[in-house]
């Protein structure tokens, strides 16, 4: 492989660390105890890093040397998967989750930007300013991880100031997009009323919780269906909501900005694997939009369908 090609894999998996420049300078100086000067030289690429520097790098950033040693297969593509760790995390962890945000935040209100997913699990932008319903997935996540055996009880979970922060400052940012849609799986609901449902028998989320995710619930699905109806956030920027008549695997998004073309597929409940390779990008979106053809609007037109799906959702989050 071509020094200059190494040197450009790298140079891109730490930007979508880092997407700030004036940022990246300082973590890479604290990195690799190097001044801003010669951290510059390197991310002019007049200097390449060398193997101990990458190596450093990778490991703090969490970078994967694979990817770097890029296939020379077309039909392979970049991917980085991110494991963020939600339970006493690090400033690293800090680092990605704010680094999501910061694509959103960054937006230029002048020019146009999209985002999109097809989605089997409440999007975190929409419920991650719900209490109850965002400790939930970090209590799902985390008993997935660590097992039934030495999880905490759903009461148990507090996340950290930082952390809710971070929560709430995505699920305003986002919003910040010219044009969101999704596309839930007509069975988005079933599937999270089956898991409380289920953490509830084995005695890790009370009754009194299961009454305050209920009651959130509800809330939620207002809420949800007053935006639905309108098709715009308050600051008029256009959302659009469907309902797939088939199911996902997983969940798949897209954000399309003047700087990033990022890609996203849904790992581990709350962790995603992300690239910003703008052919992986065609290809989610390409797969995004024809899930459209299987769909129903419910945003705007499409009244009697919208009013009959949020009925039925009631009607599941009445089980609890």
């Amino acid at each position: 492989m071509k020094q200059e090609v190494l040197h450009d894999n790298l140079l891109n998996a730490i930007r979508t660390k880092v997407p700030h420049e004036e940022n990246l300078a300082s973590v890479l100086g604290n990195i690799l105890c190097i001044g801003k000067e010669a951290i510059y030289r390197r991310l002019r690429g007049d200097v390449p890093f060398t193997l101990l520097e990458t190596a450093l790098i990778s490991k703090e950033m969490n970078i994967s040397v694979d990817s770097l040693l890029e296939s020379v297969s077309p039909k392979s593509r970049p991917f980085q998967l991110k494991l963020t760790e939600f339970f006493n995390p690090l400033e690293t962890d800090f680092l990605m989750m704010e680094n999501y945000v910061d694509v959103f935040r960054t937006l230029d209100e002048k020019t146009y930007s999209e985002s999109a997913s097809s989605t089997n699990i409440l999007p975190q932008p929409l419920y991650q300013d719900y209490k109850f319903l965002s400790r939930f997935y970090l209590f799902k996540w985390k008993a997935q991880r660590d097992g039934l055996d030495s999880v905490k009880t759903l009461h148990e979970i507090v996340p950290e100031e930082r952390l809710v922060r971070i929560q709430k400052d995505l699920v305003v940012e986002a919003r910040r997009v010219k044009d969101t849609s999704y596309i839930f799986d007509n069975m988005i609901f079933l599937y999270l009323i089956n898991d409380i449902k289920y953490f509830a028998s084995v005695n890790l989320i009370s009754n009194a919780d299961v009454q305050e995710l209920k009651e959130e619930l509800f809330h939620f699905l207002n809420c949800l269906e007053r935006l639905a109806a309108k098709g715009r956030f308050d600051n008029g920027n256009r959302i659009h909501f469907y309902i797939s008549n088939i199911n996902f695997d997983t969940t798949y998004s897209y954000v399309h900005t003047r700087k990033y073309n990022l890609s996203l597929i849904k790992a581990f409940t709350l962790n995603g694997i992300a690239s910003l390779d703008d052919k992986t990008f065609e290809s989610v979106k390409s797969w995004i939009l024809s899930l459209k053809r299987f769909s129903t609007l419910i945003s705007e037109s499409g009244d009697l369908q919208r009013i009959h799906f949020f009925k039925s959702q009631r009607e599941l989050v009445a089980t609890l």
